[in-house]
């Protein structure tokens, strides 16, 4: 891990919540960077970039030709490696959010794990605020799509996640997996769209988050890991 880049190499990554910085999933050991290896760099600096561009300039600032120029790569570099303009964007906010959630080490037999990256989420938006606000205002834009797009994917992870703890005994069997998924994401999305539209303390967000999923996931949690899963939402911030 460097100053100059978010690591994944050796495991869950360290937590430094910088959307600016490009994020790496190691280069090898030894011996020369591959053509792949230099082409994940290039295509981490450029998703790097666009995070950044829309904390600097927001979302209507992010274009093409601004990522190619800050980012130091040929407007066809970008075409290739992160697509037209909406998919790269979709792409660089994903990969973000992706990387916060691994920093909380989820293990799908851990019935409190959804709430640990819950806390991870709120740790990140409290370290950089303005990017959260600027990725859900897109929702307010003529561009919804893109928001749209990142929060499909959002609901894939959760439900791929969901689907592994009910296979681990954590939750339910009964528990109907794609609609919590929903029913979770949609509240957090909801909340933040508040929150950026009409700013309200964050330490609300965080109580207000922490509630609504502690009441969504009650019914789904298996009795055997009912009592694991309240100790370890006693841990969490109030």
């Amino acid at each position: 891990m460097t100053s100059e880049s978010h690591d994944f190499a050796g495991g869950a990554p360290s937590v430094l919540y910088d959307p600016a910085l490009p994020i790496l999933r190691g280069q090898g050991e030894g011996g020369r960077a591959t053509t792949r290896q230099n082409q994940r760099l290039r295509k981490a600096q450029i998703l790097a970039t666009i995070r950044r561009l829309l904390v600097d300039h927001g979302f209507e600032g992010v274009t093409v030709r601004r990522i190619a120029e800050s980012s130091g790569h040929a407007v066809q570099t970008i075409y290739n490696l992160v697509g037209p303009r909406d998919e790269a964007i979709v792409a660089a906010v994903s990969e973000y959010t992706r990387f916060v959630g691994r920093t909380a080490m989820p293990r799908a037999e851990d019935p409190h794990v959804v709430m640990e990256i819950i806390d991870r989420w709120l740790q990140s938006i409290e370290a950089a605020p303005e990017f959260c606000r600027q990725v859900s205002l897109i929702y307010f834009t003529r561009s919804r799509a893109i928001f749209y797009a990142f929060r499909d994917l959002e609901l894939k992870g959760m439900h791929q996640l969901l689907q592994r703890q009910q296979k681990c005994g954590a939750l339910r069997p009964e528990a109907n997996i794609r609609d919590l998924s929903e029913q979770l994401v949609l509240f957090a999305s909801g909340l933040c769209l508040e929150w950026s539209d009409r700013p309200f303390p964050l330490e609300q967000l965080r109580r207000r988050l922490y509630s609504g999923y502690a009441n969504l996931l009650a019914h789904a949690v298996a009795p055997v890991a009912a009592p694991a899963a309240q100790g370890g939402m006693r841990k969490l911030p109030a």
